[in-house]
Parts: C-alpha cells; sequence; structure tokens
C-alpha cells in the first residue's frame, strides 16, 4: 500500500511539475480561499475565516493555508494537502479493509482505491472531494472500533471525525450516516448510549461554529444546488433514464474495470454475510445521489473507499491461481490507470456496451494562458490605482474565477466581475476573447456581450483596446480600458445636457411606470463636454418601479421618490445619433425620499418567490414578519438602522424558531439567511445610500437623514 502511495504521489509531482494550465472555476475559487485563510491566520482572524465562505468549510483550503505560509506557492501546498488526504484515505480503507476481510484483501481494497482512475484525476486537482472521501474512509475504519460505542477512547475519536468531517464538506453525513445507524442500533447498554451522545455532541461542537450561522440557509442551498441549478444548465430530469444510468454507466470509468467486477462480486459476498455496514454506506448514499438532478462524478467520489472494501471482500475469497491472477490483474490495471490517466498513455479505450472510457486521460500541458502579463497590464495602465475588471469569458481556463484567484495570489489592488447586462457601470478594464467563450448555457449571454464591442462604436471608443493576447486554444485574448478623450465635441455643452435629460427620460420606462409629476435636474459645468456631470437629481409624485422589461417581476408602486446620483459619468457617444444613456460610473448613489404603503409592501414581498409564503405587518418603528417554510417556521420584528459601507442595516428582535424565542447573541445565526443587505453591497457597481427609513402602521418611508 505505501509503495502504491508513493508512485501515485511521485507521478502527481512529475505532472504538476509540467502542467502550467492555471486551475478551472471551482478549483481556483478553493485555491483563493486557501490565500484568504493563509492571511486571516497570519492576523489570528478567525471570525474571517469562519463568515468567508457560505457554502464550503474551511477544513481543506485552511490546511492548504498551514503549507501556504511556509511556502506561498499553489502548486506545492495546494496539492500536498491533496496527496496528504490521498495517503490518509488509503490508510483507512486498508485499516477498515483488515477488519473486514483481512491484511492481504484490506492492501489490494488500498491499491484499488488509490489508483482508481477519478482518484488519479482528482489527485493533481484542488478540489474538496478527494479529501472528503479520506473523511468518509477515516469515520468508517474508527467506527466499528468503538465495539457498538462501549468504548470510550474510540468514541471520542468518531465525534471528532465527524466534526473535522462535516468542516471537510457537507455531504459527510449523506455518506457516514448509515453506517452510524447501524452501529448505533447494537447498543444495549446505558454507557454506550452515553458514548454515542457523546460523540454527537463532540461532532456537534466542533462543526457549529461554521454550520451555525448557516443553519437555516443550507436546506435551500443545497436544493437549489441539486435541481434547480441543475435544470438551469440542461441536465436531464431527476428519474430520467438518461439520469438514472449516468452514475452505474459512469463507475467503470471511476473505479476501473478490475475493481468493478471484483466489487460486484463482494457485493454479493456482503449480501451473503449481511454485512450491514459495508452494504449501507454503499447503498444508502448511491441512492441519495441517484435522486439529484444534479450529476457529477465528483459527488460520488467519496463512494470509492468502501466500495474498495468491498471488492477486497471478494478478492478475500479467492484462493491459489485465481489470487494470483486477481493480484496481477489489480497491478497491471493500477499501472494502465496511473499511465492513462497522467499521460493519456496507453489512450484509454471506450467501452462499446457502456459507451464510456476506461479511464479520465488528463495528460499535463505546457500552456501559458497568459493570466499574470494581462493583469501586469492593467496594474501599469491603470498607474497602480487598479480598478474594477470586467472578464466576460467563462472559459475553463480563462474566467473571472482564476483571474479572481490570481488577483489575491499577487496581491493586486483589482475587483473582478464578471459580463455586465445593461450599461458597463463601474467598468474600468474589460477581458474578451474570441473563439470558445464557456459552457452553453451562458454562452449566448458573454456572446452578446463580446461581439457588441464589433456593433457597437459608441462602446468601442469609449473602450479603447491596450493590449492584445495569443491564447493557447488558437484565440485572441483582448484588454479594453476605459477611455474619455480630454473633450467630447459631439454638441455644445447646453445641447448636450438637454440630450442627457431626454435620455434619463426614455431610460426610466425600463425601470418604472405609471410616473407622475417627473422632473430631473442636471448639474453641470464644462466637463460635460467629458461626460461628467456633477449631479443627476430625479423626483417623481409617484411611480411604479421594478424591471419592467422582464416578464413575470414584481413592481412596487412609490410615492414622493427622490432619488440623486454624484459624480456621474456617461458615454457621450451613445447621445448621438443612438440617443441612448450609457452610465460608466459614478461616485454613489442616494434614495433620498420614497414612501410605501403597508397593503402595497404586503402585495410585492408576496409576490417575490422567496418571500412568497412570508407575512408582515408594520408597527411603530419595525416590521413583524413571520415566515412559513419547510421545517420550523421563523418569525421576528426587524427594525432599520444605518451601517457604515451599505444601503442600510437590519437589526432584528424577538426572533421565534417553531415558536421559541431565540437567545438575542443567536439571532444573527438565524437572520443572516433572510437579510438582503448583506450581499447587495458586494453586488452593487456604486455605492448606494438611502435617508432614514421611518416605519408606522400605515407606511414605510425613506426621509432626508438628518
Amino acid at each position: 500500500m505505501a509503495v502504491a502511495f508513493v508512485v501515485v504521489a511521485l507521478a502527481a509531482g512529475v505532472w504538476l511539475l509540467i502542467d502550467t494550465r492555471p486551475s478551472e472555476w471551482d478549483h481556483a475559487n478553493h485555491l483563493e480561499r486557501v490565500v484568504h485563510c493563509a492571511k486571516d491566520l497570519a492576523t489570528g482572524d478567525v471570525g474571517s475565516i469562519l463568515a468567508r465562505s457560505g457554502f464550503y468549510p474551511p477544513l481543506v483550503p485552511c490546511a492548504g493555508a498551514l503549507l501556504y505560509r511556509v511556502l506561498p506557492s499553489d502548486v506545492v501546498t495546494a496539492q500536498a494537502a491533496i496527496l496528504a488526504f490521498l495517503g490518509l484515505g488509503m490508510a483507512a480503507v486498508y485499516l477498515l479493509g483488515r477488519l473486514v476481510a483481512g491484511g492481504a484483501a484490506a492492501t489490494v481494497a488500498a491499491v484499488l482505491f488509490g489508483t482508481a482512475p477519478f482518484v488519479l484525476f482528482s489527485s493533481v486537482r484542488f478540489q474538496l472531494d478527494l479529501p472528503l472521501a479520506a473523511m468518509v474512509a477515516t469515520a468508517l475504519a474508527v467506527l466499528p472500533r468503538t465495539d457498538g460505542f462501549r468504548d470510550r477512547r474510540w468514541s471520542v475519536a468518531v465525534g471528532l471525525l465527524l466534526g473535522l468531517g462535516m468542516l471537510t464538506k457537507p455531504p459527510f453525513a449523506v455518506y457516514v450516516l448509515p453506517a452510524l445507524a447501524v452501529v448505533a442500533a447494537r447498543i444495549r447498554t446505558r454507557r454506550a448510549l452515553v458514548n454515542l451522545v457523546l460523540s454527537l455532541v463532540l461532532g456537534g461542537a466542533l462543526s457549529l461554529p461554521w454550520y451555525g450561522p448557516r443553519l437555516f440557509g443550507m436546506p435551500q442551498q443545497i436544493s437549489a444546488r441539486s435541481f434547480k441549478q441543475a435544470a438551469e444548465s440542461g441536465y436531464p430530469s431527476a428519474l430520467s433514464a438518461e439520469s438514472l444510468l449516468m452514475y452505474p454507466r459512469a463507475f467503470v470509468t471511476a473505479f476501473g474495470v478490475v475493481a468493478v467486477v471484483l466489487f460486484l462480486v463482494g457485493l454479493v459476498i456482503a449480501f451473503r454475510r449481511r454485512q450491514g455496514l459495508v452494504l449501507l454506506s454503499v447503498l444508502a448514499p448511491f441512492a441519495v445521489f441517484e435522486l439529484i438532478q444534479n450529476k457529477n462524478l465528483r459527488y460520488v467520489l467519496p463512494l470509492l473507499p468502501i466500495a474498495a472494501v468491498t471488492a477486497g471482500m471478494a478478492f478475500a475469497t479467492l484462493r491459489g491461481r485465481a489470487r494470483t491472477l486477481a493480484v496481477v490483474a489489480v497491478a497491471v490495471a493500477a499501472a494502465f490507470q496511473l499511465g492513462a490517466t497522467f499521460a493519456a498513455v496507453p489512450r484509454p479505450p471506450v467501452l462499446p456496451l457502456l459507451q464510456v472510457p476506461l479511464a479520465l486521460e488528463s495528460p499535463p500541458k505546457r500552456q501559458n494562458w497568459r493570466q499574470r502579463e494581462i493583469l501586469g497590464l492593467i496594474v501599469r495602465d491603470s498607474g497602480g490605482r487598479g480598478g474594477r475588471v470586467s472578464v466576460v469569458p467563462n472559459d475553463n481556463f480563462f474566467s473571472v474565477s482564476n483571474f479572481r484567484y490570481y488577483g489575491v495570489r499577487d496581491d493586486l489592488p483589482l475587483t473582478f466581475t464578471r459580463a455586465w447586462d445593461g450599461a458597463p457601470l463601474g467598468i474600468d478594464y474589460v477581458i474578451l476573447k474570441t473563439g470558445d467563450l464557456g459552457p452553453d448555457a451562458g454562452e449566448e449571454r458573454l456572446r452578446r456581450v463580446t461581439e457588441r464591442f464589433a456593433t457597437d462604436a459608441a462602446l468601442a471608443r469609449v473602450f479603447p483596446v491596450i493590449g492584445e493576447f495569443d491564447l493557447p486554444d488558437g484565440s485572441v485574448a483582448t484588454v479594453r480600458a476605459r477611455r474619455l478623450p480630454a473633450a467630447v465635441h459631439v454638441a455644445p455643452s447646453t445641447a448636450l445636457a438637454r440630450a442627457v435629460e431626454g435620455a434619463i427620460r426614455r431610460e426610466l420606462a425600463t425601470v418604472a411606470r405609471d410616473v407622475e409629476d417627473l422632473a430631473v435636474t442636471l448639474t453641470w459645468d464644462a466637463t460635460i463636454l467629458r461626460g461628467r456631470l456633477r449631479r443627476v437629481e430625479v423626483v417623481a409624485g409617484a411611480a411604479t418601479v421594478g424591471e419592467i422589461g422582464r416578464p413575470g417581476t414584481p413592481t412596487i408602486p412609490l410615492r414622493d421618490v427622490r432619488l440623486v446620483m454624484e459624480e456621474v459619468l456617461i458615454n457621450p457617444f451613445s447621445l448621438s445619433p443612438q440617443e441612448r444613456l450609457d452610465l460608466l460610473a459614478l461616485d454613489r448613489i442616494r434614495i433620498e425620499q420614497a414612501t410605501v404603503t403597508a397593503a402595497d409592501l404586503r402585495e410585492f414581498l408576496g409576490r417575490l418567490r422567496r418571500l412568497r409564503h412570508t407575512t408582515i405587518e408594520l408597527g411603530d418603528g419595525f416590521v413583524a414578519f413571520h415566515a412559513r417554510q419547510p421545517g420550523p417556521d421563523v418569525s421576528g420584528r426587524i427594525r432599520f438602522v444605518p451601517v457604515p459601507g451599505r444601503a442600510v442595516g437590519l437589526v432584528a428582535d424577538e426572533v421565534r424558531v417553531a415558536g421559541v424565542r431565540v437567545p438575542q447573541m443567536l439571532v444573527g445565526w438565524i437572520m443572516r439567511n433572510y437579510d438582503p443587505t448583506l450581499r447587495m453591497a458586494s453586488r452593487l457597481p456604486a455605492p448606494v445610500e438611502i435617508g432614514r427609513v421611518v416605519v408606522d402602521r400605515t407606511a414605510l418611508r425613506i426621509v432626508v437623514a438628518r
């Protein structure tokens, strides 16, 4: 087993030395968290470590961060952590296999797991699924040693593993709970029951600081990722034949053909021997993930350790020549899978019946996708001030994810966003790419933004090209920077101001209807010839506002509206001849005044999908709410308070979950899942301020702050 691990680790090390491609999508996001965690550990900022991610726990990124503090290299530190988890997983498979089938079978099981094609593929990518498989294998190996939870020391170890496993990735529970239930079902004494409770309390206490604030929001996130996002990405229905056959067909690709044959035989043996822990640990999680629409081999990677143990049970029944042939087959399969995955030598054939390859070939490639050169150009062009960069493509090696990671890793003064809708408000630099732009699900929008620079002369004129870079796939990356000439003589300044006012009135139709007593006031000087306005004030006696152009989007009636924008930059070329207002930048937006009645507010919230089961009542200085939802209902009162850096803050009290009063110190854990202001500030293209919020029983009003 040790030899197999060393061979895999050395092969992975060679692969990593050769491959120079940037990390893809989620891989880059996790690496970004490694850098953030390293900085947080250096400053002792545990709060930021716990708050950094909304869905992925911090154990694996922070494991890489501990090494990153010593040697700040993404390749060395991140993959060293992944390979350490691989070693842990192989050792755990061996220990569990020795308990179930003996030493020789345990060795075969560990080798089958460590050289499985998808394990090899994952060992050179910084993802959480291989560490999760290792933690699942370790928990399954330790559980039987509790002797039905009669042994206190091993019970404590199980509790610690439960906490660490949950801090690896939430699906840990799906893989471990069946085995935990099997062992717990054998409890016959009070001491064993106490030890079980102790294990659960330890696991909960260890994972609670991270999961506690997310407890109410995570079920919705899991549901959205499992079904809604899968449907949006074009995945087939969860119960369709195509979906249900995906994992069974791909199992050979993930595990290897020899391993699958041994596993199927071992499954029959486990049934005959009534090995409940093995059977439930394989079949129960598999059934759960079969019924989820969002399918990916990564999600069932943690099944491979217990599948390897099951295959080891089959090997243990072999004798004489059959055992020798099995050992040779395992060794040949391991060598084949190692070469096919890491070097595509030999090229893995496709099984004719299942139409799946015998391995996922992933040879290293020496490619430079030019991210660091592009970012260096932007930083130099900005004079070191940085700016906001829109990365339009979503190619796996050329997306906002890996650009953002390199920006964080190199500590650059840049922020990154995806392609925009409408006008490029707040965008300082744009990165474009010819050729393939990314997955089909979102390519149309990306293509539309890209092609606009070729067809919209006004936009191209204020975003001239400052650099072009040839990319390895034969495409060309283009970097554009926002530029306005010293003076734009598209019209005299007075005429230009009138054109701006007219364009504002026309653009309002996209966000408001039934507008009464509209007044638009501009404050400007000679810099209007460069597209600059000191102040734009929009006043209306009444208006119904919302995304008017999107069918089904709810709108809300407002009265006595006053909106102010300060230090506004527009594209003067789009005013003539298109007569279109393109906002390029502004210092801040301030909503100084607005009124919405209690009845209109209730109707508006009732039409929002996430809040359609929430009822509200306005009181003197607060809004009382009652949220009906799957699971326990939540009710309470919220007040509006000013918060630096956010448009407004919400403070909650009298919060109850299932009718039980929540201690005030835990209210934040509940309300962070309902408070939209926490996310709005990072997503808005410009700072937004609002006046003082006044609430009474009849209306909610924004008034000029005193």
